[in-house]
């Protein structure tokens, strides 16, 4: 079993134990006893000019920008990749595979075109590294590392 789908069953298992904790609570109660006489309402007064709420709005904002400059990252990486190796006529490497022959586009593809591959897959692997660390922005776990 994955680590995923141990997490995933781990969910769902926890979920089933909250309603059915929920369920014996409803049922331990006297009949005239409603249950929401038990809910807490909290009421959090936010100062919006406390110090550790600016702070904290401070570091979300970093944040949002940080998040942002990775995407626009990806983008262009992205954006190359398919201008270096992409199935379109106008890629490189498209180009190069349709060269005529004695053409110095030929020449090229006799010698480049592994060059350009394996270029290409090294950028791809980064790319989807940094869309790895984009998807991992909303983990808790990852909070402030």
């Amino acid at each position: 079993m994955t680590k995923f789908e141990k997490k995933f069953f781990t969910a769902l298992h926890e979920q089933d134990e909250t309603e059915k904790e929920k369920e014996a609570f409803e049922n331990s109660l006297d009949q005239d006893t409603n249950p929401e006489d038990f809910d807490v309402d909290v009421d959090v007064d936010v100062q919006p000019d406390d110090p550790a709420m600016k702070a904290a709005s401070a570091v979300a904002e970093r944040n949002e920008a940080m998040k942002s400059e990775l995407r626009s990252w990806i983008g262009r990486m992205e954006d190359f990749l398919d201008y270096l190796n992409g199935e379109e006529p106008e890629s490189i490497q498209q180009k190069l595979a349709n060269a005529e022959p004695d053409t110095i586009f030929d020449r090229m593809k006799q010698s480049e075109q592994r060059k350009i591959s394996r270029v290409a897959t090294e950028l791809a692997g980064v790319t989807e590294s940094f869309k790895g660390y984009l998807a991992q922005t909303e983990n808790p776990q990852f909070k402030y590392v």
